[in-house]
């Protein structure tokens, strides 16, 4: 019989020796596990921690006395088991290497004892630390696959949370339990935000928004929908936090942004969307944010539709003999008083024209409405009027920029 023959001979015989001592290891090692990491002695039950331990010592030595032996079966499920229970990877790793350095120890007390032999003792531990190898590789893919599933799984559960919120479909006690899947208080002040998007499938604020939030002690939930991102956010000190958000909101929305009245029970969050939808009708345009109840002009403008575009072009009609770009200049300068206080010097500055020249456009506007801007009444239509007006050429470029990306993109698969 040659060397190598005597080596695979004597590595069965020690294989056959070892796995009498299962349950021996076992024993020791899951208490060894449990003691030098805490979280498996809070998380991971012992019997199946006892079972895994063991699952894995009997591959090992099995290998040994089958090399084709596919042992990938224990560490796929550690790998899936204890991402399911919250163990940190790290952990699973220190818990593998507590395993393979406790057989080790075995190995080489037994080389010392002269009760294997030294290419013996080499060949097993060869073995040893390429089973090792495999080990860590299934377990830690296995490990990011389950993780990755359970995160799409909670995205899913609390996006179907909010969605049925935001219907009005959940019962008071249903209620309380959605709030605690979505991390809310379960008493207000809360909003809701109503961001409108791009297009079908892409978000209309930043994917970073719920952490910068959650820096400011804002808690929210996002559901994205086909014509909008809605936020459900807590607004525990709103005094201070309301602002906040809106500035948090214009600076990271890619359009306009409506935003409900404050109010203080889940139950209501159905009728808080309607009025966050009506206020981002109000909006004029990207990055700007209408909240119910603080820009009352531009919520009155979206809240019937029908009604007010037909009061605008009533009030505007002396504009209608004039060409787009004349009738455009007129209102925005008109805008820009209305948002200066009705200071021709400080609208002039927003314009980069001389104060004669907004006068005089102001006039020209009076002529042509026959309103005054001297009269707070007739100021007040004009005001309404303009929100009105404003909302329909924002919505009107939203639906052409809407229309060339279309086109872009059926040019693109073309």
């Amino acid at each position: 019989m040659g060397d190598d023959d005597q080596v695979e001979d004597g590595a069965r015989a020690l294989a056959a020796r070892m796995l009498e001592r299962t349950e021996e290891f076992s024993d020791a090692v899951t208490a060894r596990i449990n003691a030098l990491i805490p979280v498996y002695a809070e998380r991971v039950p012992i019997a199946d921690l006892y079972r895994s331990v063991s699952d894995h010592y009997r591959v090992i030595f099995d290998g040994l006395l089958d090399p084709d032996l596919d042992g990938n079966a224990p560490a796929d499920v550690a790998g899936r088991s204890r991402a399911a229970e919250g163990v940190p990877m790290s952990a699973v790793f220190e818990a593998y290497q507590i395993s393979l350095s406790y057989i080790w120890e075995h190995l080489a007390e037994a080389a010392e004892r002269d009760e294997v032999a030294p290419r013996v003792a080499l060949r097993a531990a060869s073995a040893l630390w390429r089973r090792l190898s495999g080990f860590t590789d299934v377990m830690s893919d296995s490990y990011r696959t389950e993780l990755a599933a359970r995160i799409r799984s909670e995205e899913q559960r609390r996006s179907a949370l909010i969605q049925a919120l935001l219907e009005g479909h959940l019962s008071e006690l249903q209620v309380w339990e959605a709030a605690d899947a979505l991390r809310l208080p379960h008493q207000g002040p809360y909003v809701v935000i109503a961001a409108r998007v791009a297009g079908a499938g892409e978000h209309g604020v930043s994917r970073g928004i719920e952490e910068g939030l959650q820096q400011q002690s804002i808690t929210s939930a996002w559901r994205l929908l086909h014509d909008v991102e809605i936020g459900l956010a807590s607004l525990p000190r709103p005094a201070d936090q309301l602002d906040v958000l809106i500035e948090a909101l214009a600076t990271g929305s890619v359009g306009r942004v409506g935003v409900s009245p404050l109010y203080d029970d889940l139950t209501g969050t159905s009728q808080a969307l309607r009025l966050a939808r009506i206020a981002l009708r109000g909006a004029a345009g990207p990055g700007k944010v209408v909240v119910f109840g603080r820009d009352s002009l531009s919520v009155a403008a979206a809240s019937a539709p029908d009604v007010m575009a037909r009061l605008s072009r009533a009030i505007l009609a002396g504009l209608e003999g004039m060409s787009a770009e004349d009738r455009a200049i007129l209102l925005d300068t008109f805008g820009a008083w209305l948002d200066h206080g009705g200071s021709a010097d400080e609208a002039a500055r927003r314009l980069y024209v001389h104060p004669n020249t907004v006068r005089y456009r102001l006039r020209r506007l009076e002529e042509r409405t026959g309103r005054t801007l001297s009269d707070p009444r007739q100021v007040a239509e004009l005001s309404l009027a303009f929100e009105v007006d404003r909302g329909r050429v924002a919505l009107l470029a939203e639906d052409e920029g809407e229309r060339e990306r279309e086109r872009g993109s059926g040019d693109g698969e073309r």
